[in-house]
């Protein structure tokens, strides 16, 4: 996760995607939120005499507010918990903080398989021109035709495996990214300053 973090908080790089910044900007104003909600307590303490001096300790009279204000620290705290699990799981499906490596490999990963079913087909065409007299079906047991087809067929079940694991991992990466955020990214501050001037 400290990787995710340092990645995106150095800022978005030149023509790059940003999915990846959703759960980073998330995370920074849950995080936010946190801290300002734990600020609070301190509006809750007051000097208390006892056996060795004054210490700061809660308000007895104000127990229901640190109840009411330990709650919502709890809440704020799962909510970056799962944030920072969302990253986790993020960064363990993509193998990184972007989806763009992953993205690039299943395109090099598909290319090349185009690529090779293109050239056994090339292989197979300029075969049939060459032997005209042969039936089509004949043309297909040619050396060349066949070492093509055979090169085609070892490479392409663990190509396809691949593109199929790409897109398997950009798929349930990309469900993380647009199940976020849970709710708008609104600093309590600035919650606070609509709910007053409402």
């Amino acid at each position: 996760m400290k990787k995710f973090l340092e990645y995106w908080a150095a800022g978005p790089r030149t023509n790059q995607q940003i999915d990846g910044k959703v759960l980073y900007d998330e995370y920074e104003a849950r995080l936010a939120d946190l801290e300002n909600t734990r600020r609070k307590t301190n509006a809750l303490l007051v000097p208390l005499n006892v056996g060795k001096g004054v210490h700061p300790a809660f308000d007895p009279d104000q127990t229901d507010a640190v109840v009411a204000l330990a709650a919502e620290i709890e809440a704020e705290n799962d909510t970056v918990k799962s944030i920072s699990q969302a990253i986790n799981d993020f960064m363990a499906l993509v193998g990184g903080p972007s989806l763009a490596p992953l993205e690039a490999k299943y395109l090099k990963t598909d290319r090349t398989l185009k690529r090779l079913i293109i050239t056994a087909k090339n292989v197979a065409a300029v075969a049939a021109r060459k032997n005209p007299q042969m039936d089509p079906t004949d043309v297909l047991d040619l050396p060349e035709v066949l070492a093509a087809n055979a090169a085609l067929a070892e490479a392409r079940e663990g190509l396809e495996a691949e593109i199929a694991d790409s897109i398997d991992r950009l798929q349930k990466a990309r469900v993380i990214l647009e199940h976020r955020p849970a709710r708008p990214i609104v600093s309590r501050t600035e919650a606070e300053r609509a709910a007053v001037e409402s």
